[in-house]
C-alpha cells in the first residue's frame, strides 16, 4: 500500500503552500484527497507527481485550465501520447510569447514617441491651464498644434496598427 501524507508533508516535498493545494482541489486541477477517518486530507506519491507537473506547467504561464487538461492526460494517457499533446500545447503558449512580445515591442515605439514629443515640446508648455482645458488647435499637451520643429505624435493609434 502506499505511504499516505498529510497536506502538510505534501507541501513540504513539493513547495506549494497548503492553501495553494485546496484551492487546486477546489478549482479541479488535483482531485479531491482521500480523507482519514479523522478528515485529515491524505496525498500518495501520485498526488506528489500531480503537484509537481502542475507546477512545471504554472511556471510556464499555462492557465488553470491547460494544467487540468495536461493532469488528465497525464493520468489517462501513455507517455508517448502525453508527450504529443503537451509538445501541442507547448507550441501554442509559444505562439502565444510571440504574439505579446509584438505586442510589447509596439507598446515600447508608442512609449518612446510619446517621450519625444514630450521631450520636444516641454519648453513650449504653460502652466496656465489644466490638460483638459487644453485645445488641440493651441495647445501641445497631448501632441496638438502642427509645427514643422516637432515630430508628428498619435497618442491613440488605431486598434488594427496596435493591439493592446
Amino acid at each position: 500500500m502506499d505511504k499516505r501524507m498529510t497536506i502538510g508533508q505534501l507541501a513540504a516535498s513539493t513547495d506549494v503552500p497548503p492553501r495553494t493545494i485546496r484551492y487546486y482541489e477546489k478549482v479541479g486541477v488535483l482531485p479531491p484527497a482521500q480523507r482519514s477517518g479523522s478528515r485529515y486530507r491524505l496525498y500518495t506519491d501520485i498526488d506528489v507527481r500531480r503537484l509537481e507537473l502542475i507546477r512545471r506547467a504554472r511556471l510556464l504561464d499555462m492557465s488553470l485550465a491547460e494544467v487540468r487538461e495536461l493532469v488528465e492526460w497525464a493520468g489517462s494517457e501513455t507517455c508517448e501520447d502525453f508527450q504529443g499533446r503537451f509538445q501541442g500545447v507547448v507550441r501554442r503558449k509559444i505562439d502565444e510569447v510571440d504574439g505579446r512580445i509584438a505586442d510589447l515591442s509596439r507598446l515600447k515605439q508608442d512609449l518612446q514617441r510619446l517621450e519625444a514629443h514630450f521631450d520636444a515640446t516641454e519648453k513650449e508648455m504653460t502652466a496656465d491651464h489644466t490638460v483638459l482645458q487644453c485645445s488641440p488647435e493651441t495647445c501641445t499637451c497631448l501632441g496638438g498644434t502642427p509645427d514643422s520643429l516637432r515630430q508628428e505624435m498619435v497618442l491613440w493609434p488605431d486598434k488594427s496598427e496596435s493591439k493592446r
